[in-house]
């Protein structure tokens, strides 16, 4: 059974990497090094025969928009996160209004069905006795509305989870900030909020790796054999993924598939101060940023 490859959840390979990528095409495989042994190298095979689907996670797709025509002999699927303009939080990324004629762009060519929109992680802070957060139902709104006149019918949401790498970076950058994870009672009413607006646009909202919002958001998989079958092309397996078997992430309904991204050789350009993925990027090697947000 052909291959389905992940590109990536461990960095932003569409705007940062491509030209890496394309390299990786045309010698037919990729080494990939075992993140936590990285003597253990993978070989995969990226020839268009082994390859069933190319899923991509991106928050920048400018890049791959001149280069999509090297990709004819694949079959392609793209998660898109595109969240409220917060330069706290993501002070990198494409504005909304830009995101927007990039998704239209793979929209048209590839049609809304193979774009998977992601709000998320939705974050929320204290400062000086405030509660911040980019939880924006207008904006939502506004989103749903464009996004489902282009055929996108998907999204994908969760709360930030606390990683150890994201309380260190906060309090060494900032430290009057407070990171809060919300009562699951605030979740669950934010989430069906944003699950009504979702359904009014006629988009279905999915909850990722979230199970305190069961009962108000499906468990979504953002990579979802189930639907890649049905969209066509190769057969893929729907076994669930190996990151269900990862601490913390026992939720995740994903299918399988590989990761072909590296923590360590493709660190990401961007530096969202939620991120996972990112071994603490240089905007937070110095601790002189003021302790102001625009939540």
């Amino acid at each position: 059974m052909k291959a389905v490859i992940s590109a990536s959840k461990r960095t932003d390979i569409p705007a940062f990497y491509m030209r890496w990528l394309l390299d990786r095409l045309n010698d037919g495989f990729v080494d990939v090094p075992n993140p936590l042994y990285r003597n253990r190298v993978t070989r995969v095979s990226l020839r268009p025969e082994d390859v069933a689907w190319i899923v991509f996670w991106s928050k920048n797709y400018h890049v791959f928009e001149r280069y999509a025509g090297e990709f004819a002999s694949y079959e392609l699927f793209f998660q898109f996160t595109i969240n409220p303009p917060n330069a706290f939080l993501e002070p990198d990324v494409p504005s909304s209004s830009q995101a927007l004629a990039q998704i239209a762009f793979l929209a048209l060519r590839y049609g809304g069905s193979r774009v998977a929109w992601r709000y998320d992680p939705i974050v929320c802070w204290r400062q000086s006795g405030a509660l911040h957060s980019n939880y924006d139902p207008l904006w939502f709104d506004m989103m749903c509305r464009e996004l489902s006149s282009l055929g996108v019918a998907r999204c994908h949401t969760s709360f930030a989870d606390h990683y150890a790498k994201f309380r260190q970076r906060v309090r060494r950058a900032f430290p009057a900030v407070d990171l809060v994870d919300p009562p699951d009672t605030l979740k669950l009413s934010w989430a069906a909020e944003l699950g009504a607006i979702a359904r009014s646009h006629r988009m279905r909202l999915y909850s990722c790796a979230e199970p305190a919002l069961d009962g108000v958001l499906p468990r979504g998989s953002c990579i979802d054999g189930r639907l890649l079958n049905a969209l066509g092309g190769s057969r893929v397996s729907c076994a669930r993924t190996g990151d269900s078997q990862s601490a913390g992430r026992e939720a995740c309904a994903c299918t399988r598939a590989i990761d072909i991204g590296d923590y360590q050789v493709h660190e990401c350009g961007y530096s969202c101060l939620y991120c996972y993925a990112n071994p603490n990027h240089k905007r937070f090697d110095v601790p002189t940023h003021a302790s102001k947000t625009d939540g």
